[in-house]
């Protein structure tokens, strides 16, 4: 299935009129689509029903409508995004998460090392001075100062591992409007690229228990 046809396959599970004589369906019109599914995600597993790899995305995804409590979704007004509720855990356990992410992003970085620019990044990682818990409601500061040495070459990495003419291309905005988080998009997504490990399995373990995680000032900072 090319995809243009897998994109078609997408707009009669969610009941939209097809165009006959529309040429191209454009990825900003699945900006949402895994929303459909929630809060349970039933009947999600139709989205990459064509698809070889069906059950890596499958497993993937479903992940992400574990997180939600489905009690948030019995009134009249329901969450827009994917997000978790914040969950009373113990500094270690999130800094130990930060460590691992840093180390799961330090492999990437030499791994792609051979193709890429990656020299600002290796030693902005290198560099990181501390992993700092900081108090609730405070990371939105962090994220508008973050340094952008790092979030640039993963995003130089990525574009060079992807195929933009795979069917699940079309999805590449439904996977970002999830949480608003290119790299929760490349967690539930990251067997496509072919690279090694699974670097953003500690982000995306923070961002289930209510956290976000943020390098600036040569620091990871993580908050609720």
């Amino acid at each position: 299935m090319d995809k243009q046809s897998y994109a078609r396959n997408l707009l009669q599970l969610m009941d939209e009129e097809i165009n006959s004589e529309e040429s191209d369906i454009e990825e900003a019109q699945f900006y949402g689509y895994f929303q459909m599914y929630m809060p349970d995600g039933k009947g999600v597993e139709s989205t990459f029903e064509p698809l070889a790899d069906r059950d890596t995305y499958l497993h993937k995804i479903l992940q992400i409508y574990e997180m939600l409590d489905p009690d948030d979704f019995s009134g009249n007004e329901v969450p827009g995004y994917f997000n978790s509720k914040a969950s009373d855990v113990r500094s270690d356990i999130l800094i130990d998460y930060g460590r691992q992410f840093i180390q799961g992003l330090k492999e990437l970085i030499v791994e792609s090392s051979e193709k890429i620019d990656t020299a600002d990044a290796a030693a902005y990682l290198a560099g990181i001075k501390e992993v700092r818990i900081i108090a609730h409601g405070l990371i939105d500061d962090i994220r508008q100062q973050y340094d952008p040495e790092i979030y640039e070459t993963i995003s130089d990495i990525i574009s060079e591992h992807r195929d933009y003419d795979e069917p699940i291309e079309v999805l590449d905005e439904a996977y970002y409007s999830i949480a608003c988080d290119y790299w929760i998009s490349y967690y539930l997504q990251w067997h496509r690229y072919g690279l090694k490990g699974d670097p953003f399995a500690p982000y995306f373990e923070l961002y289930r228990l209510g956290y976000s995680a943020i390098f600036s000032e040569n620091k990871l900072y993580i908050g609720s």
